[in-house]
């Protein structure tokens, strides 16, 4: 009996196997076709003082969307450009206010300030539920269905005790914020879960605070070390105006090093968050790795002596490596995703409420 229950298990397991593929995701967008999205969005954005941008942000959300495929089927984005400008035009409003505020009294900035903060978690749902409600893939919507009163610990409270810990407690946010967010997105009906630990997180943080200690002390010790040296080479320069100079020199360098750093950051995350990721029996998988680094470095430099021409070169090019580096691991993919949509089709989605502000993750 105890062998015939161990040959039924195995038999299950690899059926289970069988049933599993792995379905990269492509993207198929060039550089040379968003420049001329991008560069339209702009003109007109600046001939209408930022009112475009609602419409410049559903163009490329768009382009992006429908340039990136999984098994076949690519991506939409159905969102309207007045909801979007409606959201910007609440973020312009709540500035506004905060500026108003702070002409007529510090107290009644502080308070306005402390309003906006309150608002946070509120404004962060209402951004995930219209950015995920108006994303679909083979004709069924995403969704996101946590609540106002559920944001606000992972918004607000644990950001707020990550920074009185002097940032020790902020991989504890980061890792309540993740638990937040992917468990509470859906495909159709099906949630999605998020596996990821909390010391996932600590590792990240521990591994990036390591590196910018130590790129802050080699910083100053670079600075000290030019601005002695050219000290001595300058003769009768002054110490202050050779410290001066060492900063100028040595600062490309630092920002070289810390765009390093931020990029190292974001791989990890990156690789954290999806390789935790699961819906319906469909895991997500990344093999994101040292190359992101160099490629967002590159993009940087590449920006920068372009003054800002080569970025949607360089967008194109982050998007098409991260979906290189991305699989699912699919069960029964396409009978999900048919069943998905039967069941949405069946109750209706209500999208209306909904508005965004810019904000995501």
């Amino acid at each position: 009996m105890i062998d015939s229950g161990i040959s039924g298990s195995n038999e299950v397991e690899s059926i289970q196997k069988q049933q599993t593929s792995d379905e990269p995701f492509a993207f198929h967008g060039k550089g040379s076709d968003y420049f001329r999205i991008w560069i339209v969005n702009m003109l007109f954005t600046i001939l209408t003082l930022g009112i475009y941008s609602a419409w410049a942000k559903v163009r490329t959300k768009r382009y992006f969307y429908g340039n990136t495929e999984l098994a076949g089927d690519r991506f939409e984005y159905l969102a309207s450009p007045i909801a979007i400008l409606k959201g910007r035009l609440i973020a312009v409003a709540a500035l506004l206010a905060y500026s108003f505020a702070g002409y007529i009294s510090v107290a009644a900035g502080w308070i306005t300030f402390a309003l906006l903060l309150l608002l946070i978690p509120v404004f962060v749902v209402q951004s995930s539920r219209f950015n995920s409600s108006n994303s679909a893939w083979r004709g069924v919507r995403f969704g996101f269905d946590g609540g106002h009163r559920q944001a606000y610990p992972p918004h607000l409270f644990w950001p707020m005790f990550g920074v009185a810990t002097f940032g020790f407690g902020l991989p504890f946010a980061w890792y309540k914020i993740n638990q937040f967010q992917y468990n509470h997105y859906r495909f159709g009906i099906t949630r999605s879960t998020s596996s990821a630990t909390v010391h996932g997180f600590y590792g990240i943080g521990i591994g990036i605070f390591v590196s910018m200690i130590l790129v802050i002390v080699l910083a100053i010790i670079l600075i000290f070390s030019i601005g002695m040296l050219t000290a001595m080479i300058g003769g009768g320069e002054s110490q202050l105006s050779a410290e001066v100079e060492a900063i100028l020199v040595v600062f490309p360098s630092f920002l070289f090093v810390y765009a390093s750093v931020a990029a190292i950051y974001q791989a990890m995350i990156y690789k954290l968050v999806f390789n935790n990721i699961e819906i319906g029996g469909n895991r997500l998988r990344s093999s994101i790795s040292i190359e992101y680094v160099f490629l967002i470095l590159s993009n940087t430099f590449l920006i920068l002596v372009t003054l800002g021409f080569f970025y949607p070169w360089a967008a194109v090019r982050r998007v098409r490596y991260l979906m290189a580096n991305i699989l699912l691991e699919a069960r029964e993919l396409d009978s999900f995703a048919a069943g998905e949509f039967d069941h949405v089709s069946a109750r209706g989605e209500e999208i209306g409420e909904a508005f965004d502000l810019g904000l995501g993750f």
